[in-house]
């Protein structure tokens, strides 16, 4: 009985095993039939251009019966290669003709490829710009092609594509007139590369023929171009010298001036802050966009360190120079802290607002006229304090106009390294404005701070000078009120003028205390405060 009952036992258990290795191949199978669905699904919304709707695609007349061409491993490694070979083209730009139905050939067309992702799948972007108009910045049409292998066409050719049945976006922009918004497209491209073999890596002698079908609002269009290559090293080579020749002219002008306010030749207080703050944060934004500008091209790399050393070593030192002597007279180190808390405050708020602005609006013309009125925050400064100043030409053409180029070179230059569309209106009121502030500014410094402004809206001004004879001695010059000096005021020839028709008077301040004229204009020309009590003094015209 034993023996049967153990019989049994074995019998059960070998059923169970079988049962259980049934159960388990089961559920391998429902694991790889899961996973073969979901893989199909996957497949399917990784290929759309291979289940599109027919009915809304272009009809090629170069397809030549080949979508009926069975792909074998080896046709399918043949377009991969031959599609890998337009990476090659990445970050290069093309320059040329274009024409369209009417055959107008005076245009201009820029290109670029970039590399972009769609649906988790990487493609090649070709970025395109018409140009069309009397002077090359009134239209453009801008078209976005997104190309993959799926949509070559066979059989292939050395340097010559066919894209069918391609996604792509259009707009137009005007200069005149709003952008329009961009509309979704489809397209049949052929691409023709010459002189080109991409084996090599050297792209200096590239020419492109690009010719599209497209259909746009039910209609269908299209254009032919040929195109160039440009080879942006030389452009770079050409940009940086200039930038960089400028740079350090501006850096020789920057310590001249650290010099100047060391040795008290020019007084800190003279110049505005706002000028230097807004320079600084200027330069470290050209040096960021520079050193970006390097991945393409390495020689962006000297104006990009230029530029950043502009910004950490000189123009800072320059705009903390100039708050330390406005504020070198406060006694309290309560009230200076404060104010140099308020002064980063205001610093890193103006950092965020003038970047942003950079940012998002340095491609339109009005605020590229704006923001290079650089002399007009000193001419205000100048008409607010009441100071006479001397016109300084190491500020207003080492520091300042040096800064011109750059806005002038992307405006005024049709093939520039952005491709920004020019503006010659731009340009001309750029130089325009710049030299009206530069004679403002000039005869701001000879005639007097606030000659440009009519009466009504100058400030009341304290009556300085004084004929009776006084008793003491001047707390400037250490001599007897009596007793006169002989010294010309020479540092602007409106002072001397005042000072000649009041030779024989005195000064005498808001605040009872009396100095002589000379010695008093002059303290006035650098120091708006009473050289005895330090309280201040409203300006003398």
């Amino acid at each position: 009985m034993q023996q049967i009952d153990l019989d049994n036992h074995n019998l059960n258990f070998e059923l169970e095993l079988q049962y259980a290795r049934a159960r388990q191949r089961q559920r391998r199978r429902s694991v790889i039939l899961i996973v073969f669905a979901i893989m199909s699904i996957f497949y399917v919304f990784l290929q759309p251009n291979q289940y599109a709707d027919k009915s809304n695609q272009i009809p090629y007349s170069q397809n030549n019966g080949t979508n009926n061409i069975t792909e074998t491993n080896a046709t399918v490694l043949s377009i991969q290669q031959h599609f890998q070979t337009l990476e090659k083209l990445l970050l290069q730009q093309f320059q040329g003709q274009w024409t369209n139905s009417q055959n107008i050939t005076n245009n201009l067309a820029e290109a670029n490829f970039q590399k972009t992702s769609y649906q988790n799948r990487s493609q090649i972007e070709l970025k395109l710009k018409l140009i069309e108009g009397q002077f090359l910045e009134d239209y453009s049409n801008q078209f976005a092609f997104y190309l993959n292998s799926s949509q070559l066409i066979l059989p292939l050719e050395d340097n010559h594509y066919v894209f069918e049945n391609v996604r792509g976006a259009y707009r137009k922009s005007s200069v005149f007139e709003n952008d329009q918004p961009s509309v979704e497209i489809q397209a049949n491209l052929t691409l023709i590369f010459n002189n080109v073999n991409l084996d090599s890596d050297l792209l200096d002698d590239i020419t492109l023929e690009l010719k599209a079908h497209y259909i746009l609002q039910s209609e269908t269009f299209y254009f032919n171009s040929n195109l160039n290559i440009i080879n942006i090293d030389n452009k770079a080579i050409i940009y940086s010298t200039i930038v960089s020749i400028l740079s350090v002219i501006q850096f020789i002008s920057c310590l001249k001036l650290m010099k100047d306010f060391i040795n008290e030749n020019r007084m800190a207080t003279q110049f505005s802050l706002f000028i230097f703050v807004f320079l600084m944060i200027f330069d470290g934004y050209l040096g960021i966009v520079h050193f970006f500008l390097a991945q393409k091209s390495e020689y962006f790399l000297t104006p990009a360190f230029l530029e950043l050393v502009l910004f950490f070593f000189l123009e800072l030192k320059l705009a903390k120079h100039i708050w330390q002597e406005r504020f070198i007279n406060l006694q309290d180190n309560l009230n200076l802290r404060s104010e140099l808390y308020l002064f980063h405050l205001k610093f890193y708020l103006l950092s965020i607002i003038v970047v942003l602005l950079l940012y998002f609006l340095i491609y339109y013309n009005i605020f590229l006229i704006v923001i290079n009125l650089y002399l007009l925050p000193q001419i205000i400064h100048v008409a607010y304090k009441g100071q006479y100043v001397e016109f300084d030409k190491i500020f207003v053409f080492g520091l300042l106009s040096t800064r011109l180029f750059i806005p002038i070179y992307y405006r005024g230059c049709p093939y520039n390294i952005l491709h920004a569309e020019v503006s010659y209106l731009t340009v001309i009121s750029i130089i325009l404005l710049f030299a009206a502030q530069v004679v403002l500014y000039y005869y701001q410094c000879q005639i007097g701070p606030r000659f440009f402004l009519p009466k009504w809206l100058r400030p009341k001004t304290h009556e300085y000078f004084v004929e009776q004879p006084l008793e003491g001695e001047c707390a400037i010059c250490i001599t007897s009120l009596n007793e006169l000096p002989t010294e010309s005021q020479l540092e602007n020839k409106f002072i001397a003028k005042i000072i000649s028709q009041n030779q024989n008077k005195l000064m005498e301040t808001p605040c009872g205390h009396h100095f002589h004229s000379i010695c008093l204009t002059k303290w006035m020309n650098v120091k708006l405060n009473c050289p005895t009590c330090r309280s201040i003094l409203p300006p003398l015209i």
